[in-house]
């Protein structure tokens, strides 16, 4: 008779090496059904492993699978991951850090992400949707947070983008304003809470029958560039709209520096609203989104926990609301 290996087993029921793995040492993250049809598939044919049951009861690994653009922000990130390292001392989770490009999708990021070097998989930020797909196929839970891929399926921590911006319009047209216009940032494509933003201004726009004005709609600024919004405002010279909604505050900050270069002040000339609620760094303060970042960094811990203890449970999708923060950069009209 032919030798039985895992990868006979995994072949036989549909499933991957990992997760027989993983069912055959007694380890979370395979349900109480593929289990038993492992377990008895392996009895069948007569391979034995032990069932190691003290291994659950090990404090768990993690693997954070981080996209590159967090090593350089100082700004968003470092919040959300105090979130995820405060829950993981506190729990007795070891972590362990895997860096990706946030566009390029390279196979060796996988090398790290076997089944002895964690139980779960941490999705902290954008990756590119093959590389998301081929670590969703290893066998292992995977929770994504401020991430999301219409194509995977998985657990998601988001914040609640699209209604963050539904609340920045609703705020600006009750202060009269009716001309508005949006300046996106160019990893946008990339990003699903930028384009999530972007929907939701207009939507709400429409909602409000108000116009959207295409040359007041800045789709693809850059974060390090001041020229791209010098450019854009010398297109449009003096017909400006009386607001503006930014997709996150530090697009935001950068074009109030090109602003103030031409004399337009915030809010007595233009009234802005970013995103985020970055604090402490910048001159001006700046209406915008509060997002509870270190909240978002717990909530993606205890979800992955959870997912680990209840496999079979329904993925879910789990939006944190944002809030509303005037700090009076927005005038009336």
């Amino acid at each position: 008779m032919k030798k039985v290996t895992m990868d006979t087993l995994a072949k036989e029921l549909g499933t991957t090496k990992n997760t027989v793995s993983r069912a055959l040492r007694g380890k979370n993250g395979v349900s109480q059904e593929l289990r038993d049809k492992i377990t008895a598939l392996a009895n069948e044919y007569g391979y034995k492993k032990t069932i190691r049951e003290a291994e659950t009861h090990q404090p768990k690994k993690v693997t954070l699978v981080c996209n590159s653009a967090l090593l350089s922000d100082t700004y968003f990130w470092p919040t959300v991951m105090g979130g995820i390292f405060e829950y993981s001392a506190e729990h007795q989770i070891a972590t362990h850090t895997v860096i990706v490009d946030m566009i390029k999708d390279d196979m060796k990021y996988l090398l790290p992400l076997q089944e002895k070097y964690c139980d779960g998989i941490l999705v902290v930020g954008t990756i590119p949707d093959a590389l998301f797909s081929r670590i969703a196929k290893l066998g292992i839970p995977v929770v994504a947070v401020d991430h999301y891929s219409d194509y995977i399926e998985c657990d998601y921590v988001n914040t609640d983008n699209h209604n963050g911006v539904l609340k920045a319009v609703d705020f600006l047209a009750e202060r009269g304003h009716t001309k508005i216009g949006y300046i996106n940032n160019d990893m946008s494509p990339y990003i699903s809470s930028l384009t999530r933003r972007y929907q939701g201004y207009r939507n709400r726009m429409n909602h409000l029958g108000l116009d959207i004005d295409p040359k007041f709609v800045f789709p693809d600024s850059s974060y390090d560039s001041f020229q791209y919004y010098r450019d854009k405002l010398d297109m449009l010279g003096s017909d400006l709209p009386t607001a503006w909604i930014c997709a996150n505050d530090l697009t935001a900050y950068n074009f109030i520096t090109v602003l103030a270069e031409r004399g337009i002040r915030v809010p007595e000339d233009i009234s802005l609203i970013g995103f985020d609620n970055i604090t402490g760094i910048f001159p001006l303060q700046l209406t915008t989104l509060n997002i509870p970042q270190k909240s978002m960094g717990t909530c993606a811990m205890r979800r992955l926990m959870r997912r680990l203890r209840h496999p079979d449970e329904p993925f879910e999708n789990i939006e944190i609301i944002t809030r509303l923060v005037d700090k009076g950069s927005v005038g009336s009209r």
